[in-house]
């Protein structure tokens, strides 16, 4: 089963625990809105967001993958 882009984005958020900070500030968002989203206190997190999220997240992860 497909996970949907905002549970993707969570468990690459909290593969990234220690990282929230230097995303949030290379995104542009705050870590405050992070830190609620990952604890699923914001209902409607806005597709754009999750989307710029989910590219700088995966973008990183395939990153790590090559320089490894």
């Amino acid at each position: 089963m497909e996970q949907s882009l905002d549970e993707e984005v969570r468990a690459l958020l909290e593969q990234r625990r220690g990282e929230w900070m230097a995303i949030a500030k290379e995104l542009d968002i705050s870590h405050s809105w992070i830190s609620q989203f990952v604890r699923r206190k914001i209902p409607d997190s806005g597709y754009q967001r999750l989307r710029r999220l989910h590219e700088h997240l995966k973008g990183c992860a395939v990153a790590a993958k090559a320089a490894a």
